[in-house]
């Protein structure tokens, strides 16, 4: 007897071959709970599938899962959710679990996450505890630079099974920039800084840190070129000594000390002050946020203030 005697049972194969022809096509690059290594900063994480309930503990790490279109169910906002919205641009969805430098795990856990995002440097003590609830990477948002930060959007989407998607988003995002770089003057030779002045002291951003290394991406010289992303501390003498031609003073509402050293004449004798290129930033942008979008708010701000193009 011919398999295909019954007509039905030939229409029926057909459309099982169709079925199963289209399954082929439509098949993920890997299976949905295949298993893969995640190598991060604190070794490596195995991540099954492609994770869906993301809780970001950093700024940086939001703005990363923006860029590839994943919106994370739970956010360290520091109890500021205006904060997400400044650093997104728009109101999103999420829970607050606390803030970045002291995470509430208990929140975390009650979000059943099926990834967690931590920084090495606020979060590697309670490493073991985040990896008990859900597989944990951490990379280095608190202390990275510009380039670390690029690296960690496409760790990022790879964790979530979409590597190719973070390249692109890095590479969009470099044509952006690339863009805003053309705008600035040949021959630019002056030396900038970005300061978050306080009440009581400067922190004085260095080549290493992500503003500075922004800097250094859009062919401008930091002031002050160190292995250690942020000088604290920093007293008039030492920006006297740093003499930048450019200065950012990040700041938050109410007084700091800028405002008791204008009255000192040895300020008035800091090149940026003596040409008038001192510009008032703002803190959550250029030293709590960093990112890509970040990144691109830098280069249209010091195109803006200092070339006023």
């Amino acid at each position: 007897m011919s398999l295909f005697q019954n007509p039905i049972s030939r229409r029926n194969f057909g459309l099982l071959l169709g079925a199963a022809g289209a399954a082929l096509v439509a098949r993920p690059a890997f299976a949905d709970d295949a298993a893969r290594t995640i190598e991060h900063r604190l070794g490596s994480t195995e991540i099954k599938g492609r994770p869906q309930r993301v809780v970001a503990l950093e700024f940086s790490f939001v703005q990363s899962l923006d860029a590839i279109g994943v919106v994370p169910v739970g956010i360290t906002d520091d109890n500021q959710p205006k904060r997400i919205e400044q650093l997104l641009g728009k109101k999103i969805d999420y829970s607050s679990v606390g803030t970045r430098l002291e995470p509430n795990l208990e929140l975390v856990s009650a979000l059943t996450p099926d990834l967690i995002i931590a920084d090495e440097i606020r979060h590697s003590a309670i490493y073991a505890q985040l990896s008990a609830i859900a597989p944990t990477i951490v990379l280095n948002s608190w202390e990275g630079s510009y380039q670390t930060i690029k690296e960690g959007v496409v760790t990022i989407a790879d964790a979530l099974g979409d590597k190719a998607k973070g390249e692109k988003a890095v590479a969009d995002h470099e044509a952006v920039v690339a863009a805003l770089v053309a705008k600035i003057p040949a021959g630019e030779k002056r030396r900038f800084l970005l300061a978050v002045a306080t009440p009581d002291s400067m922190s004085l951003h260095t080549s290493s840190s992500f503003t500075g290394s922004v800097f250094k991406a859009m062919g401008l010289t930091p002031a002050v070129d160190s292995s250690d992303a942020v000088e604290s501390g920093a007293g008039l003498e030492r920006l006297i000594a740093v003499n930048p031609d450019v200065l950012l003073v990040a700041t938050d509402a109410g007084g700091t000390v800028l405002d008791q050293w204008k009255s000192n004449s040895a300020f008035a004798n800091i090149s940026a002050v003596k040409d008038s290129n001192i510009f008032e930033v703002d803190r959550n942008q250029f030293s709590r946020f960093r990112g890509l979008k970040t990144a691109e708010m830098i280069a249209r701000e010091i195109l803006a203030k200092v070339y006023k193009a």
